[in-house]
């Protein structure tokens, strides 16, 4: 009878046992939640880890009618609440912003070039709000919004030489600035500094080096904003996320361990482009060995973050993106084929909205497919 009671005691125990949430790794420095990851995935009871992508929609940016309307180019892009695409081509003839509805469909565009009253030089897109007012940061000293139709809302210089400006929930922005006084030797320094409405700098977030010359890999750099958080990725700290609030608190930091990648044939000619061969300059110092622990990130409208890794995926011109829930725990991993080298400082290139991924591909002829995938997790 003893002998039972224990057993069953025994089984009880490791029964409950594997009921029981795994434990996820954190500490706290200086009052900051840091989020400790390992190789292998946290498996979370109740938490979807596996992704299925179905496309939905493609931009093809070869076609006819794009060309004759002037768009030239694919670059960065977002969406309104509709659905409503817009795509900012760097390339484009006469307007710089083109729209699209959510079946694929052109239906204006606007920003045109030039440096007149809301027209634009070389523009970097901010955002799109749901009710579609594009957001613009132009050549670094002049911040535009327009409506959906490309009325302009908002003009206002920004006071100082700004790559970018990106506005928060709360009237605050967030601005990439050079600082040439903070450089030393061939090193160029930007900060991440949170501004107020008059963007003037209330608080710097991070500082970004990188080389003044291309002799070496240039060290990626981002930011996204998702809901009340800000989430930033710099090479200095390696594998490290750093996630603030709007006020520009520091509140976690989500770390995790990696596999070293040695540089391809492939990363090669993804980054210096397929003539890099012809050009009898030595490449063998340019990247660093191992690679740096991960290439880009965005985050869902769920708090999830995407990071992509330099280990190949599952086909050609694939690699494996490590997937993070929105308390910072490493749940899962997926291979991506999509368009990503050179987007170092973090254009927006490719996110998730509503549901939907939307993001490049590069077709053989070169030519640019903007991909719409609808995303399900089980």
């Amino acid at each position: 009878m003893r002998k039972t009671l224990c057993l069953l005691l025994v089984i009880g125990f490791f029964a409950s046992c594997s009921d029981r949430e795994p434990r996820i790794d954190r500490t706290f420095e200086d009052s900051v939640e840091v989020v400790l990851n390992h190789i292998k995935p946290y498996k979370i009871k109740g938490r979807p880890s596996t992704v299925s992508l179905e496309q939905v929609l493609s931009i093809d940016l070869e076609r006819e009618d794009l060309a004759a309307a002037g768009l030239m180019s694919g670059g960065e892009w977002d969406v309104d609440g509709d659905g409503n695409i817009f795509i900012v081509g760097f390339k484009n003839r006469e307007n710089f912003i083109y729209r699209f509805d959510r079946s694929g469909l052109l239906t204006g565009s606007f920003g045109r070039r030039g440096q007149g009253p809301g027209e634009l030089q070389w523009p970097f897109l901010s955002c799109v709000s749901d009710n579609g007012e594009t957001a613009i940061t132009d050549f670094g000293f002049k911040y535009i919004v327009y409506d959906r139709d490309g009325a302009v809302l908002r003009e206002q210089k920004l006071g100082r030489q700004t790559s970018r400006v990106e506005a928060l929930g709360n009237g605050n922005f967030l601005a990439i600035r050079p600082r040439p006084d903070l450089g030393k030797g061939s090193t160029y320094v930007d900060v991440l500094t949170l501004c107020d409405g008059a963007f003037t700098d209330l608080k710097i977030l991070d500082r970004y080096e990188r080389p003044s010359d291309d002799s070496k890999q240039i060290p990626y750099f981002m930011w996204r904003v998702f809901g009340d958080r800000i989430i930033i990725a710099n090479e200095a700290r390696g594998y490290e996320l750093w996630v603030y609030d709007l006020d520009g608190n520091l509140v976690r930091k989500i770390r995790k361990d990696y596999r070293p990648v040695k540089v391809t044939e492939e990363i090669q000619e993804a980054i210096l482009g397929p003539d890099y061969r012809r050009s009898g300059t030595s490449h063998t110092e340019y990247f660093p060995d191992p690679l740096p622990p991960m290439n880009q990130f965005f985050a869902d409208d769920e708090g999830r973050i995407f990071v992509m890794t330099y280990e190949p995926g599952a086909r050609p011109g694939g690699y494996l993106w490590d997937i993070f829930d929105s308390d910072g725990a490493f749940i899962a991993r997926m291979s991506l084929n999509i368009e990503w080298a050179g987007l170092y400082i973090g254009p927006r290139y490719t996110f998730i909205k509503d549901g939907r991924l939307y993001c490049h591909r590069v077709k053989e002829s070169g030519y640019h497919e903007l991909i719409v995938y609808k995303v399900t997790w089980t």
